[in-house]
């Protein structure tokens, strides 16, 4: 019965010494505080969407005042390789186009990014090539907007 008592108590001092040790903080995300978000009216809802993660607007923050991105044009490009003693596709590489600009107090950038994914073709299940091909765009958008935050941290540095 001591025993237990004794472990019990050690239980209880290890929770309290552990959970002290923890840092109640909320998560750090590296949510970019900007002024405006503007989008070309060809960017996908899906995009503008996926933005919100990356992106944040607030009207109060002073540091950034002016600070503002513009995502002018994003685009995909769906290539075919063949090869084998048939000349069939043998796999297809879609390559995403995005380009933005950054209109921040002290400088301008304007650029383009662009990211690359392939995947082997499927000529047996043409329909499953083309959800695999839809999954590869949504994708390749988080691979953009990656790169897109990424490039602000550069400048901003």
């Amino acid at each position: 019965m001591a025993l237990s008592k004794n472990l019990k108590n050690l239980i209880v001092l290890l929770t309290i010494l552990f959970s002290s040790g923890c840092q109640h903080e909320f998560v750090n995300t590296n949510i970019i505080q900007l002024t405006s978000i503007k989008f070309h009216s060809s960017i996908s809802n899906s995009f503008k969407e996926r933005s919100k993660k990356y992106f944040a607007t607030s009207e109060i923050t002073n540091l950034m005042q002016g600070s503002s991105v513009t995502i002018q044009k994003m685009e995909f490009k769906k290539r075919n390789f063949y090869g084998g003693s048939n000349v069939r596709s043998k796999e297809i590489e879609i390559l995403g186009e995005l380009h933005y600009k950054f209109n921040l107090p002290d400088k301008q950038k304007t650029g383009m990014i662009s990211a690359i994914v392939q995947m082997p073709s499927n000529e047996i299940n043409p329909q499953a090539e083309i959800s695999a091909q839809k999954q590869l765009k949504d994708e390749l958008e988080f691979l953009l907007l990656e790169k897109l935050s990424q490039e602000y941290w550069l400048i901003e540095s």
